[in-house]
């Protein structure tokens, strides 16, 4: 009776494995690297969503899958779900539901944790990467009335702290790279607060086009093992590269999820940052603000710096930009520099990028003046509710603007 009630057990269990397809192998196979597409899309961009999923089982073609495991946790207009994409035993690309979930808020941290808790316990592997797909909008907060909420993603009409962000990577395995596939993202004041948990950052300053990364290019590279980084961006670059001006070059092909007619698939801005150079890069900026700029809460000049966001609130500006509005001289110029390149070490961008926020169906902006990473310029009132959030990033006190006065 006892082996009876035993067996019967033992086939329940079995069978609610079955039901939630949940992948918990006791002795996972290690493998050389493994990414995980976060795809936080119940919103505007759920469309998208499912053609990007689309172009990553395209570009899994390329990738050797014995080495190699690529997860996707997706929640869009669906149930949020975590699928695996892999190659069956013909060598076939492969869709495999590993999870399905209920509907929650994919912006949570404990769910995001529980994700991250699940993708790399059963998939381990000797290096990671992850993918942060979603909308962003950097460093400040999604209401800047009640600034609590520093935001990365959007999940209906919740998004997430930067800082909680933060606190989920921390619990993570270390990445080999982050691409943030988000407007906005690649703002020092981020990056500075993400530097310990990854070695490089993808992503833009700027607004990304709706389609952001053409994955069928992107995928194959975030499984190189030499400069991987750099591979992932100009997978991601060069698609919108080739588009710009639509001067194609012979033989191009046009995405099938892409239409040419679209004005904001005609430019793009990415860069790479180099995390372990970002706190020299901070001593840097902090030597040079002290210095030039010594009366706290008067107005900073802008003219002439570029601004990433010139139709909204002007809380990104290019940071080399700055640093030469300044006037520093000539040695101080070199020396900050020098510590920039070193971080900021890839920039690309097409001569204009497509901006929605301007006035009717939005408008090309140009990119002069661009060198990959955004900074905020503080202006307003000393006790503005969006300059007391400003000071709870770790940017302010070490790159230097505490002591200015601002």
């Amino acid at each position: 009776m006892k082996k009876i009630l035993k067996l019967t057990y033992i086939l329940c269990c079995t069978s609610l494995f079955l039901l939630t397809a949940c992948h918990d192998d006791p002795d996972p196979v290690k493998k050389s690297r493994t990414v995980l597409a976060y795809i936080a899309a119940d919103n505007s961009l759920s469309d998208y969503a499912t053609l990007d999923i689309d172009e990553m089982l395209e570009g899994y073609a390329a990738v050797e899958a014995d080495s190699s495991n690529l997860l996707v946790y997706v929640d869009d207009d669906s149930t949020p779900r975590l699928i695996q994409i892999t190659k069956d035993a013909s060598g076939a690309v492969v869709e495999k539901t590993i999870y399905n979930y209920k509907e929650q808020n994919s912006l949570d941290a404990s769910v995001m944790s529980e994700v991250f808790e699940r993708v790399f316990d059963n998939f381990p592997a000797d290096s990671y990467g992850l993918v942060l797909w979603s909308h962003g909008d950097g460093w400040i907060p999604a209401n800047p009335a009640a600034p609590s909420t520093r935001w990365f993603g959007q999940d209906a009409g919740t998004y997430m702290n930067i800082s909680a962000l933060k606190t989920v990577l921390e619990t993570a395995p270390h990445f080999d790279f982050i691409l943030f596939d988000a407007c906005f993202m690649q703002s020092v004041e981020v990056v500075y607060e993400l530097r310990n948990c990854a070695d490089y950052f993808i992503s833009s300053p700027t607004e990304i086009p709706g389609p952001g990364a053409y994955y069928v290019d992107v995928v194959p590279a975030m499984f190189q093992q030499k400069d991987v980084a750099l591979a992932v961006a100009n997978g991601y670059f060069n698609q919108y590269s080739n588009l710009f001006d639509k001067d194609l070059p012979e033989g191009y092909v046009l995405p099938s999820t892409w239409k040419i007619d679209d004005p904001w698939l005609v430019g793009v801005s990415v860069s790479i940052i180099k995390s372990d150079k970002l706190e020299a890069l901070a001593a840097a900026t902090k030597n040079v603000l002290s210095q030039y700029i010594t009366s706290g809460g008067i107005t900073i000049p802008t003219s002439g710096i570029l601004c990433y966001d010139p139709y909204r609130d002007n809380y990104y500006y290019d940071m080399n930009g700055l640093m030469k509005s300044l006037s520093l001289d000539a040695a101080a110029y070199a020396s900050w520099k020098a510590a920039f390149d070193a971080s900021v070490i890839w920039a690309e961008t097409t001569d204009q990028n497509y901006c929605t926020y301007s006035s009717g169906i939005g408008k090309m902006t140009s990119m002069a003046g661009f060198s990959g990473l955004s900074i905020y310029i503080p202006r307003g009132t000393f006790t503005s509710s969006l300059n007391k959030f400003y000071r709870t990033y770790e940017w302010y006190t070490d790159g230097g603007w505490s002591d200015t006065g601002w």
